[in-house]
């Protein structure tokens, strides 16, 4: 609780407002506190439609994800990492598809961080590295198991394989996507993520 956040002159007022990043001081106890000491530690982030709406989604599944009261540095760095680059992208006015790569580094950071990241390398019913040229599926406490490529779940080993390398690609980004929802599902449920119905056009998230 920020006491006094709303007066005209207050000196938090400034600060707390979306995409700025500060260091603050809490007091009491529970899940209701309030907020003591608050300083500015960067400028804010000026973001705009599409690379705005990412943050929001971010937001939404950090929110929903996270423990309460549990410090998450890595998660932490890589959001800021994600604004930096959102930022850049924003002021480029920048397509979908040069943000997804964004959105899927973090949601895979958060995976991995809440321990249900899957090994991108290892067939896990073979006991086998995983091959270009065939076929797998990802199941949840399990990881990638070989399938029929004709299934509607199937994901190449090509695709799993450059997902892991960091090359993007219309094939490795549907795949990444299609990973990181199968992936996120235990930890999200089947409540619906209101932030992606922002996005007009094809969504990325």
């Amino acid at each position: 609780m920020a006491k006094g956040a709303r007066r005209p002159k207050s000196d938090k007022k400034s600060l707390l407002q979306p995409l700025q990043a500060v260091n603050f001081e809490l007091s009491g106890r529970g899940t209701l506190r309030n907020l003591g000491r608050i300083e500015s530690t960067s400028r804010s982030y000026v973001l705009s439609q599409n690379a705005l709406f990412c943050v929001f989604y971010m937001n939404e599944i950090l929110n929903r994800a996270l423990p309460e009261s549990e410090v998450f540095t890595r998660l932490f760095h890589q959001y800021e990492l994600s604004l930096n680059t959102l930022q850049a992208l924003s002021s480029a006015d920048c397509e979908l598809t040069e943000i997804e790569p964004v959105l899927r580094n973090f949601e895979f950071v958060l995976l991995e961080e809440l321990g249900y990241l899957p090994d991108f390398t290892y067939d896990s019913q073979n006991e086998l590295e995983i091959v270009a040229n065939r076929s797998y599926s990802l199941m949840n406490e399990i990881g990638f198991v070989e399938c029929d490529p004709h299934q509607s779940f199937a994901i190449s080993g090509l695709d799993i394989l450059a997902v892991n390398d960091n090359d993007w690609h219309p094939a490795s980004l549907k795949a990444a996507k299609k990973i990181s929802r199968i992936a996120l599902h235990p930890i999200l449920g089947d409540k619906p993520i209101k932030s992606r119905e922002l996005f007009s056009t094809k969504t990325t998230t």
